[in-house]
Formats: C-alpha cells, sequence, structure tokens
C-alpha cells in the first residue's frame, strides 16, 4: 500500500482574524482538529483570543466575532498565541502534517503575531519555522488539479463543488477547519498521483507547486491589468 500524508494521523487549522493584511491583522479565534489515519475526529482545541485592538465591523460582519465578545471572552493575546505555537510546534516535532485552506494565510500571520507577542525566539517558534511543520493545503493542491478551474476557488466554492459540508457555519475556524480537512481529503482520493504520497514529500511538492503559481498569477495579472508593479510572493509556506 502507497504511504500517504494522512498515514499517522493529521491536524486541521484555520484561523480568524482582524483582516486580511498578514503583517498587521490578528488572530481573534482559532482551532486544531485532530484526526485519526482513518479521518476520525478524536480531539479539538479552540482559541478565542483578545487582540487588544478594535476589531473591524467588517471583520465582524464576516466572522461574527465583536469587539465586546473578544473582549468578555478572549485570552490575552500573548498567552493565546503561545498556546498556538506549542500545539502546532508539538505536530512538527511529531511529524505529524497540518491540515489548512489557503494555509500560507494563518502561517504568515501566525508569523507576525509571534513577533509582535515577543515569541519569535522561543523552541516552538524555531520547531514550527525552520522547516518542521508539514503543511497540506488544499488550495495549492487544488490549484495543481485544476489548473483552468472554472468558477471560484474560494473555500465555500470548492466545498459545494466537492460535496463538503459548510453551510451556515462558514468563517467559523471549527467549520473552516473541519471542512479544510475533508476537502484535502477528497482531493487527495480524486488525484492519488498527486497527492498520494509522504506528508513531507507532499509539503515539498507544494512549495514548488505554488512557486509556480504565483509566477503564472503575476504574469497573468501585470498582462491583463497593465501594471508591471503587481508582485505575486512565490514563498510558501510562510511570507517573511
Amino acid at each position: 500500500m502507497a504511504r500517504t500524508w494522512f498515514e499517522n494521523g493529521y491536524v486541521a487549522f484555520d484561523t480568524e482574524t482582524t483582516g486580511v493584511q498578514e503583517k498587521e491583522d490578528r488572530i481573534i479565534s482559532a482551532s486544531l482538529l485532530y484526526y485519526s489515519p482513518t479521518h476520525a475526529l478524536v480531539k479539538r482545541r479552540t482559541w478565542i483570543i483578545n487582540p487588544g485592538i478594535e476589531v473591524p465591523a467588517a471583520a465582524t460582519a464576516v466572522n461574527g466575532l465583536s469587539t465586546e465578545y473578544v473582549q468578555s471572552m478572549g485570552m490575552p493575546a500573548g498567552e493565546g498565541i503561545a498556546e498556538i505555537l506549542a500545539a502546532l510546534a508539538q505536530c512538527a516535532r511529531y511529524r505529524m502534517p497540518v491540515v489548512a485552506f489557503n494555509g500560507s494565510f494563518d502561517m504568515t500571520v501566525l508569523l507576525h503575531e509571534s513577533r509582535r507577542n515577543g515569541l519569535a525566539l522561543s523552541n516552538d517558534f524555531a520547531d514550527i519555522y525552520s522547516g518542521g511543520l508539514r503543511l497540506i493545503d488544499g488550495l495549492t493542491m487544488h490549484r495543481k488539479a485544476h489548473l483552468k478551474w472554472k468558477g471560484r476557488r474560494n473555500l465555500g466554492a470548492l466545498c459545494e463543488a466537492y460535496g463538503v459540508e459548510l453551510g451556515e457555519a462558514a468563517h467559523n475556524a471549527t467549520a473552516d477547519a473541519r471542512a479544510a480537512a475533508e476537502l484535502s481529503v477528497k482531493l487527495t482520493a480524486e488525484t492519488p498521483e498527486l497527492f498520494e504520497v509522504d506528508a513531507s514529500s507532499l509539503h515539498v511538492a507544494q512549495r514548488q507547486w505554488y512557486a509556480v503559481q504565483m509566477e503564472d498569477l503575476q504574469a497573468y495579472l501585470r498582462a491583463s491589468r497593465g501594471d508591471e508593479t503587481i508582485t505575486c510572493h512565490p514563498e510558501w509556506p510562510v511570507r517573511r
């Protein structure tokens, strides 16, 4: 039997943030869902985090988390980010892959949150960002398998296309993490010749695929918009 990235289990990860600017915006909720090799959910961890700033109304409209809610229910940002780092570092040490959708966004936001909260020199930080973490990213996988996909390629649209239930819970960290995991498993079954490999091999392949994908996207955007300054960064899974 061929090795698969989920042969030793995996952890699905998602965050909700105050916006989409990776270097400036803050994590206000996160979820880690632990799965067995047979895709059974065995454990879950969730966080509500008080970022110490106002949650913009636009973010609240998307994820339902208001300033008042995170201030009353959330843990201090430094404490919450440290716990998330520790949990992901454990995944890295045990070579348990972390599954996400557009995971480079979550990992990059977490990088800057770590620096902001003085955690960038911790052992947990090093275990994640020195290359120990193996990320399985459904978005990068789908772009590789379906270069000329007609239609939107966000999590909600792909869940609908692949029969993954998301419903009204979209933009909830737990629901999005679960959907990302299920979507990645379905993509693997659909295209085993690309994705049915061990986690380390898939991680390395995705880095290469992503660089090519961003090069192609950059060329398309520059040509279609007549703007040679448009830049699509090729770094994956973290844009530093």
